[in-house]
């Protein structure tokens, strides 16, 4: 990873010809939260609809211990996005706490229209990083390419970007949970870019999880 990846610009190919990474910032936050919920149709975030995601996104702007990262094209307009932090055990207490208006506003709606989604939302907003965080380094916790633009090498790009942004916070090493079945695509994404696979869990809810850590050093 070089130093100077963020700000840089590069080809995108398709029909975006050029991009950049940068911070991201609270103007984004409605638009990367368009982006999650196209990359991720379906998954249970999503499902939570953009208010929530909004949220979400804007507790990564406001806390001093994320990590954050966005794709923009040359016109500034988002097209992808990665979001961590380098203090996962308190973050998502954090977050909570800083922004619980927005989250129950934003929760209320999902629970009036589907109220089977209550345990798993109070799940969510409970998370602490993944199984056994303690002294696994900075967390990986979500990324989103626009969908125009999947195989384009921008989702290298963005993971590389922010890889470099954590380490220059201090982290050695980071580490990310992702869906061990059906989810082949992601898996093989994260270990053809460094990542390794340390082990596997299962969650309460039967959910079976991969868990990757990759040693962050500058090239």
């Amino acid at each position: 990873m070089a130093g100077h990846l963020l700000g840089e610009s590069a080809p995108a190919g398709g029909c975006v010809t050029e991009t950049r990474l940068d911070v991201l910032t609270s103007d984004d936050v409605a638009e990367v939260a368009r982006l999650h919920r196209e990359a991720f149709p379906g998954f249970f975030l999503t499902q939570l609809g953009e208010p929530f995601l909004r949220q979400f996104y804007r507790g990564h702007v406001e806390d001093p211990t994320a990590v954050a990262v966005v794709l923009r094209d040359a016109t500034g307009r988002p097209l992808g996005c990665v979001v961590g932090t380098t203090e996962p055990r308190g973050f998502y207490s954090r977050l909570l706490r800083r922004r619980w208006h927005g989250f129950a506003a934003a929760a209320a709606r999902t629970v009036v229209t589907r109220p089977s989604a209550a345990p798993r939302l109070l799940r969510a907003v409970a998370y602490r990083g993944g199984a056994d965080s303690t002294g696994q380094g900075a967390l990986l916790s979500s990324i989103c390419l626009s969908p125009d633009l999947q195989g384009s090498g921008q989702g290298v790009r963005l993971l590389q970007g922010w890889e470099l942004s954590a380490h220059e916070r201090g982290a050695k090493h980071a580490f990310l949970d992702t869906d061990a079945l059906g989810n082949e695509r992601v898996n093989a994404f994260y270990s053809h870019q460094g990542w390794e696979l340390r082990g596997s869990y299962t969650t309460t809810q039967g959910r079976q999880m991969n868990r990757y850590v990759k040693e962050l050093v500058r090239a």
